[in-house]
């Protein structure tokens, strides 16, 4: 294949072939294309001969749709050039291979803002978090990745490109709706539909000011009370408060953090929400009015930490992000054993939050398993539940009692996967939400845009 880079080299390759979920794959090659044509001439030699291609970025998924399933891996580090940020329409185009957080940073730096912020933006590639419509604790104001998702670049597995456009026009009846844009049918389709070249991204006025905040609860049912209130506040007209983001600890969570805290963690507390306001007024004028509705809960008030400071800021969310890297390293220390971190996606909707929730915990204590750290975004339903199994025997219960809580979380409205997708892992819980005869129109749609199957194969399917 000319001057791609093609790497048969088995000590090489075996460090591509598993993702952040530890789940192992395998491939035969490592390929390395540096520019579109050469993706072509990858995908074109691939499905002539049926060999199958797994697209990689930076392996940080959590559902092993990063680890091959044979054939070709297909990595885009090289593909890694911000090509324009325009500011008069604000957007950016830009290839998948860059760092999320730099793409970020890059934007910044022109006095712009792309939202989503995943947790593992340190950690992705651009283009990854475009294949798996990553989110994070910014979703709670801002929405997922999908949302800000303008025009995409796509290779399909004939080789074929297609270039599409969310559509501005206001009415449409053309057809199915969801062809109506085809941009959303490759947003999270986790490598299966095509390799992503190119994306181009809304971008927003970069935010005047923000704090963040800390507030401390002594009980868990309390803190899932107030963000019910948080979201009752935001129906109304003219909400006092208007959160970017807002994210639990349980007493776990706590316990974690609390070693490396510059903040007074109080020892009654048992639960924390974090949360971060954007502001244009005054700062006193909306901290008042925060401190205002803690005052209607039953936080632990005089204990509430306020970061204005860059410092103090880059302290709460630094906090936020211990806790999935300590139970990553926790849970990496029981893998030989057939063990490890299992953590939950699930979502539902926030009036039913304090029922799953109970429920979950129902099922641990019946199955006589640790407890699990609780922790995430709860202000969108959507907390994670991660346990640690050190051991196979273990991590079969525990895959039972989180079998059990997904089909729960559908029965009240919800959903099995509302962030980290499907990928291997967790393609055995899709009958759980999608009817038959729709998986049937899915997995249609997968052959007719890749009818040898070459594309990601065990991803959703």
């Amino acid at each position: 294949m000319g001057s791609i880079q093609f790497i048969t080299d088995q000590d090489i390759i075996k460090s591509f072939c598993t993702d952040a979920s530890d789940y192992q794959g395998h491939a035969e090659a490592l390929v390395r294309p540096t520019s579109l044509a050469e993706v072509i001439e990858v995908v074109k030699e691939a499905n002539s001969k049926k060999i199958s291609i797994t697209p990689i970025g930076n392996r940080s998924s959590l559902t092993g749709s990063a680890a091959p399933s044979g054939g070709w891996i297909l990595d885009t580090s090289q593909m890694n050039k911000i090509i324009d940020i325009n500011h008069q329409e604000k957007f950016a185009l830009s290839e998948p291979g860059i760092m999320l957080s730099d793409f970020k940073r890059r934007v910044l730096d022109e006095e712009l803002f792309y939202a989503p912020d995943p947790t593992s933006e340190k950690e992705c590639f651009f283009g990854g978090s475009i294949a798996t419509n990553a989110s994070g604790s910014r979703t709670f104001k801002y929405g997922s990745t999908r949302k800000y998702v303008r025009a995409l670049e796509v290779v399909l597995a004939s080789g074929e490109v297609l270039n599409l456009k969310r559509p501005s026009i206001e009415k449409n009846t053309f057809g199915y709706i969801p062809f109506q844009n085809m941009v959303d049918l490759f947003v999270g389709s986790e490598g299966t539909l095509g390799v992503i070249t190119k994306t181009e991204v809304d971008l927003i006025k970069k935010p005047e000011n923000f704090f963040g905040g800390l507030i401390f609860f002594s009980h868990l049912n309390e803190a899932l009370d107030f963000v019910v209130s948080i979201r009752k506040e935001l129906l109304n007209n003219s909400p006092i408060i208007t959160p970017r983001a807002v994210e639990l600890f349980d007493h776990h969570g706590l316990n974690i953090i609390c070693p490396e805290s510059p903040f007074k963690i109080p020892t009654e507390a048992k639960a924390a929400i974090f949360f971060e306001q954007e502001y244009t007024s005054s700062f006193e004028d909306i901290l008042n009015n925060w401190l205002s509705f803690l005052e209607r809960s039953k936080a632990l008030l005089e204990t509430t930490v306020i970061a204005k400071q860059p410092k103090q800021q880059d302290d709460l969310r630094r906090l936020r992000h211990k806790v999935p890297s300590h139970l990553f390293e926790e849970g990496s220390n029981y893998v030989k054993e057939g063990g490890g971190k299992v953590s939950t996606d699930w979502s539902v909707p926030i009036n039913r939050i304090h029922e799953i929730i109970n429920y979950a915990e129902t099922l641990a204590k019946e199955a006589k398993i640790d407890e699990p750290v609780i922790y995430g975004h709860i202000g969108n339903g959507h907390p994670h539940y991660n346990f640690i199994a050190k051991n196979s025997i273990e991590k079969a219960q525990i895959l039972e009692v989180v079998n059990k809580t997904c089909q729960r979380a559908v029965s009240v409205g919800g959903t099995i996967a509302a962030e980290h997708g499907i990928g291997k892992i967790k393609k055995d819980f899709i009958k759980y939400y999608y009817p038959k005869p729709i998986l049937n129109a899915m997995e249609a749609l997968k052959h007719s845009l890749d009818p040898n199957g070459i594309m990601s194969p065990g991803n959703i399917f």
